[in-house]
């Protein structure tokens, strides 16, 4: 779903419940992109683990030369900058 990743276990949930949670986590922490969640079924109850960018979305980054909020970069080029290093010398 719209590229989080999702680990269900313990039981399934409907779609809908699922994107109750999707929009729960959206909304717990909206500064942040939402990447994955971890979702642990226990009976009525759910354990839910979610997982966000270490970037807030607000935030500008050069990214290939260009500078914008780090949320408005596709995934690939958040990817890149996310796997970058720092130069040694």
């Amino acid at each position: 779903m719209e590229h989080i990743e999702i680990h269900i276990s313990g039981g399934e949930l409907s779609e809908a419940e699922l994107e109750a949670y999707i929009v729960h986590g959206r909304e717990k922490n909206s500064d942040y992109e939402l990447l994955g969640m971890n979702i642990l079924l226990n009976g009525e109850y759910a354990d839910i683990e979610y997982r966000y960018s270490p970037i807030p979305n607000e935030q500008r980054v050069c990214i290939g030369g260009m500078i914008a909020k780090f949320g408005a970069f596709n995934h690939a080029k958040q990817a890149e900058y996310l796997d970058r290093t720092i130069n040694s010398i």
